[in-house]
């Protein structure tokens, strides 16, 4: 919060929050190769896979972290999904099966992974 000051009297005024678009999919190759043509529209890219053989996940609760503010949240409805960010630092957060993974992503990454 930052404050303005009006006639002698200080106003508080809540500071913007990061705006982060996010598109997630991937269910069925079709799906898959659809977003990911659209790739180029995005800066930050992660998948949700299970197991050592990396079985594709969906509907996975996600939290898109800067320092310790949640900037964005939402539910992956496909195993991958994108961001565009604004250039930084992100720890990504997801719970499958009541287990919470975290991983750390820079903007430019396009390929990491939350494993479970």
């Amino acid at each position: 919060m930052s404050s303005i000051l009006v006639c002698g009297v200080a106003y508080s005024q809540p500071r913007p929050s990061l705006a982060i678009a996010h598109r997630c999919g991937g269910v069925g190759e079709g799906n898959l190769q659809q977003l990911k043509r659209q790739a180029h529209d995005f800066n930050l890219g992660f998948w949700m896979v299970e197991g050592p053989r990396g079985a594709y996940l969906a509907d996975v609760p996600i939290q898109v972290k800067k320092g310790h503010k949640t900037v964005a949240s939402f539910v992956a409805d496909g195993p991958l999904c994108y961001l565009k960010a604004p250039a930084g630092s992100y720890t990504l957060v997801g719970i499958y099966k009541g287990e919470l993974r975290s991983i750390r992503a820079h903007t430019g990454d396009m390929n990491v992974y939350l494993r479970w």
